[in-house]
């Protein structure tokens, strides 16, 4: 008992560094949607956060720290790709865009049946360590908008989740996992809100209730 305290004291500490975290969409319930062949624009998200590509950090036992970023790529970028995976496992097909400004004035000029972007205003990861155990908290808010070109319309859904998990035995892998979750329970609870809004006045897609969503 007395050797794997002290691994666990020592494996908490060290010098700081950094590791690069894939963001991805994790399926946390099965594809929900009914769509007749429909294409979507994805543009990369705004991030509107202070932190560059940084997502996340662990404090350690003696005073370091982790960074956890998705440099070289953009967290913007990142939560795009996320978000074309959940389309993708819902039939859907996407293309990319650059740029999207988030206006109705804008949808004019797309050949889309539908895009999607969206705003970063929280999106974090901090891991404490102490003796014994490590907290990890999840703290995600993004605002994901859906232009309809065939409608003129523009419709937004805000999202915030916070989560918090205890860890006896740290590791990267297990804080990229809780980022991925939280990430992906906000994009199908999100989508679950504005594709049924978007049902109710466009043809092109029928949001399937769910338990998890009723």
């Amino acid at each position: 008992m007395v050797l794997f305290l002290v691994f666990l004291v020592l494996s908490a500490c060290g010098a700081s560094r950094t590791y690069l975290v894939d963001i991805n969409y994790v399926p946390q319930i099965p594809p929900t949607l009914k769509v007749e062949p429909t294409t979507v624009a994805v543009a990369p998200f705004m991030d509107g956060r202070s932190h560059g590509n940084d997502v996340g950090i662990r404090n350690k036992l003696d005073g370091s720290f982790d960074r956890y970023t998705t440099a070289p790529a953009t967290v913007g970028e990142a939560i795009r790709k996320a978000v074309e995976r959940f389309l993708r496992g819902n039939d859907l097909k996407t293309v990319n865009i650059e740029t999207w400004d988030l206006r109705p004035e804008s949808l004019s000029q797309m050949e889309t049946d539908m895009v999607v972007g969206g705003e970063i205003s929280r999106f974090w990861v901090q891991a404490d360590s102490m003796a014994g155990r490590t907290i990890i908290k999840t703290d995600i808010e993004l605002t994901i908008y859906v232009g309809m070109p065939r409608e003129g319309k523009v419709l937004s859904q805000k999202m915030q989740l916070s989560r918090e998990i205890t860890h006896i035995i740290f590791s990267s892998e297990k804080l990229e996992e809780m980022l991925n979750e939280s990430l992906s329970d906000v994009i199908e609870s999100a989508f679950a809100e504005l594709l049924t809004r978007s049902g109710i006045e466009s043809p092109l897609l029928v949001f399937v209730m769910n338990e998890k969503t009723r």
